[in-house]
């Protein structure tokens, strides 16, 4: 049996409640009131006819009864969890459902073991290779507020060299002859994927996809027939040499919690064996894109100094380099102990993977993964807008807390931090780029 609480907040007729406020359907109501305690107020059995009223806790008992087989030896990281749902991080060469050819090994076999008596209910659903978050529903309630309202990220390493971003938009059909390939095709499916180059080299580009449409096997249908099949992918002519499976991986998941509304972000680091195609393609150090550029003619500003992956590290300028004026060291500390403060806090918590003062003494380094680039200005833009209007004590400044406890000064912190404010008042995703300033 899974259990939904729901409270009410004003007094409403109960089908009302359920369905204008809950979101629960009609058939789902009918199901409720066919089993045992299926709906009860404060604990007691209550009609879909009668009144609810403000501070009621009214609980829904759904019996699942499609359950699989448990498997406790399998292995899937837990991404996030609460009272509604589960994000699986799935390995690769791991289906989710069981088919004819895998009964037992399935990412449903895992969750049976883990969730003994709830049906399996999966909300987003990835190809046996397709590593990566997958979110699965606690019950039918939030299956249905689910379905269709979860936006997905991908990362695939795709053969060849691939610069920029661009859509596809090509029709899928299945192919001849074939109950599992796909295939363009002009009497196909409505398609579109878009896509931006995250990391690009001679053989292989890294690239992230978000899917306008949810085709079966669209991402790898549409980079082979564009002649850039994915890396790992056999059934699609990609080169199998470098590494064993399709190198296409779930990366983010954007929804709204499907009780409380909550905006919640998930994000898997892109998988270690589809970043070692890039790393074994390197021959030579790359320089960062700070070492490109005449430092002469640039200003106060963020920009992006390195994309490796999913990690983009930005350069925070917060005075002109080479200009003869450098940032106090009292007033680097107390701005770091505010950013990461501010960061850690945000809303991109869980996006930040490192910040920290440059030794030139001209600003920062900001460190991101998984976190688009109008999110990274907004970031620092709020963050340093905060503390342009600090007043209170600097967390972490104790003598048990902090290495270098004495070398603060936030009077210097909030002054430092004015010019770069102004400047990114109107500061757009196209001036990260250090060539739009030379």
């Amino acid at each position: 049996m899974g259990t939904i609480i729901l409270n009410v907040k004003k007094d409403a007729k109960l089908e009302d409640f359920l369905i204008k406020e809950a979101g629960i359907s009609k058939r789902t109501i009918c199901r409720l009131k066919r089993t045992k305690n299926g709906i009860t107020r404060n604990g007691t059995l209550i009609r879909t006819i009668d009144n609810v009223f403000s501070g009621d806790r009214i609980a829904l008992e759904f019996e699942d009864t499609k359950t699989l087989e448990p498997n406790g030896r399998l292995h899937a990281g837990i991404a996030f969890e609460n009272d509604n749902l589960v994000v699986f991080d799935k390995p690769a060469d791991m289906p989710v459902h069981p088919s004819i050819k895998h009964q037992g090994d399935t990412l449903g076999n895992l969750f049976a073991y883990k969730y003994p008596g709830l049906t399996f209910r999966p909300v987003n659903r990835l190809d046996r290779d397709t590593s990566g978050l997958c979110i699965v529903a606690k019950n039918a309630v939030s299956a249905a507020a689910l379905q269709g309202n979860v936006k997905k990220i991908y990362y695939a390493a795709v053969s060849g060299h691939i610069e920029g971003e661009g859509t596809i938009t090509l029709p899928i059909a299945r192919e001849c002859d074939s109950i599992i390939k796909r295939t363009v095709r002009s009497d196909g499916q409505k398609a579109v994927t878009h896509y931006k180059a995250t990391c690009t080299g001679d053989k292989y580009s890294l690239l992230e996809i978000n899917l306008e449409t949810g085709r079966t096997h669209q991402i790898r249908v549409h980079f082979a027939h564009i002649g850039h099949p994915l890396a790992g992918d056999e059934l699609y002519g990609g080169n199998t040499n470098d590494i064993k499976y399709q190198a296409l991986h779930c990366g983010q998941l954007d929804f709204n919690d499907p009780l409380s509304g909550e905006h919640i972000t998930v994000i898997s680091p892109v998988r270690e064996n589809i970043l070692l195609l890039f790393k074994k393609e390197s021959k030579k150090m790359e320089k960062i894109a700070s070492f490109q550029v005449d430092h002469r003619k640039i200003n106060v500003g963020m920009y992006i100094s390195r994309i490796d992956g999913d990690i983009v590290t930005y350069d925070v300028r917060m005075v002109k380099p080479n200009g003869g004026v450098y940032l106090e060291n009292p007033a680097m500390h107390t701005i770091e102990h505010l950013f990461a403060t501010f960061a850690r806090n945000s809303e991109f918590g869980n996006n930040i993977v490192y910040v920290g003062p440059m030794g030139c003494r001209t600003g920062f380094y900001l460190l991101t993964r998984g976190m688009d680039h109008e999110s990274a200005i907004k970031l620092v833009r709020d963050a340093y807008g905060f503390i342009a209007e600090y007043n209170d004590e600097i967390p972490g400044c104790s003598e048990e807390e902090c290495g270098n406890y004495k070398e603060h000064s936030l009077e210097g912190a909030k002054k430092a931090v004015l010019p770069l404010l102004k400047v990114l008042e109107n500061y757009t995703v196209e001036m990260l780029e250090y060539s739009w300033h030379m």
